[in-house]
């Protein structure tokens, strides 16, 4: 089974925004332009709904998903 969230380092990536696709974390930045930027210029023929934007906590943060 493919993993489609990588495992992210919060003490490099702590307070950012990551764009993330298949499986791998392609961009990150300090605002959401910044990134999906980022990002087309990465991976220019791969549509916006591939890409996985999600904003990192600054500290390590449990989400228990039910």
């Amino acid at each position: 089974m493919k993993k489609d969230i990588p495992v992210i380092d919060v003490k490099k990536y702590g307070g950012k925004q990551v764009a993330i696709l298949d499986g791998k974390i392609i961009a990150s930045g300090n605002t959401l332009e910044q990134v999906i930027e980022r990002a087309r210029k990465i991976a220019p023929k791969r549509p916006l709904v591939d890409i996985k934007v999600l904003a990192v906590p600054k500290t390590l943060t449990v989400i228990y998903y039910v």
